[in-house]
């Protein structure tokens, strides 16, 4: 089983290289735009946001789609943990070196290039003066850097995220390839696949509760609801929530959701109570 994920920044060809590995690997390759489906297809809500952005495609994007709706973090987070169950796949973006990262196995890279070469690489492609062609990767850079900062709360030019960072101003898109195919093959394996795989699977279901959970429960205090699960389906919910009638509703989608063997709440109730 071997789970790559690719992070990008715009202008690296991260994303060519990103196909050519898993063509060359034999991998799915689950794009940004596949996990953007896959969320638009599961869940009508992030559909429904997603429409009323469609005519916005630049940064400020994404950033507004997860805030409207904190539960969008928690339904990206699901789709990372459900594609590397399965297995064979390259992942590009949307956080997945961050929710994989202490899986073994897992082979998280970065592909980056100077800014003044992602410039001229930019105007090439779309055509673009130097100074609109050096705005947009600045916006687009920024709003990543945001993004990851505020919804993982992780810097992405953190490097011990990474496992290979590649310099694309040194290396061609194939030579490039090549670097990953071999740290691919080269990153130890799990030494239980079948564990690992139940592990990811549990970890998906877990989120899957999550989302519902901040979708109905919609105090700000209740986005801090979380829940983890172990391979036979017993999840366990931590976090706070607002009072004793949303732990009962956190508690309920939890037992009811399909594939819950068992819940156990350890949620906590913020309540202010005042006495003399």
């Amino acid at each position: 089983m071997q789970i790559v994920t690719i992070s990008t920044q715009v202008g690296s060809y991260g994303e060519v290289i990103a196909a050519l590995v898993a063509k060359t690997l034999g991998l799915e390759l689950i794009s940004r735009e596949k996990v953007h489906e896959l969320a638009q297809t599961c869940d009508s809500d992030y559909r429904d946001a997603c429409a009323l952005y469609e005519t916005e495609h630049g940064p400020g994007f994404l950033r507004r789609i997860f805030f409207d709706k904190p539960s969008h973090t928690s339904l990206f987070e699901s789709l990372a943990y459900e594609q590397a169950a399965r297995g064979n796949v390259v992942i590009v973006g949307r956080g997945a070196q961050i929710v994989l990262r202490d899986f073994p196995g897992v082979l998280k890279v970065r592909v980056v290039a100077p800014t003044e070469l992602r410039v001229q690489r930019i105007m090439e492609r779309y055509g673009m003066s130097q100074p609109d062609a050096a705005d947009y990767v600045r916006k687009h850079d920024h709003e990543r850097r945001n993004l990851m900062r505020s919804v993982f709360d992780v810097d992405a030019t953190d490097w011990g995220l990474y496992d290979l960072i590649l310099n694309t101003a040194r290396f061609d898109s194939g030579s490039g390839t090549h670097i990953v195919v071999c740290a691919a093959e080269k990153l130890p394996k799990p030494a239980d696949e079948e564990a690992q795989k139940a592990r990811l699977s549990a970890m998906a279901l877990a989120k899957r509760v999550e989302t519902v959970i901040k979708k109905k429960l919609t105090s700000t205090v209740a986005h801090n609801v979380t829940a983890a699960a172990d391979a036979d389906g017993a999840l366990t919910l931590s976090g706070r929530v607002r009072d004793h009638r949303d732990r009962e509703m956190a508690e309920q989608i939890a037992r009811e959701y399909p594939g819950v063997a068992s819940v156990t709440s350890e949620l906590k109730v913020t309540e202010l109570s005042f006495g003399i």
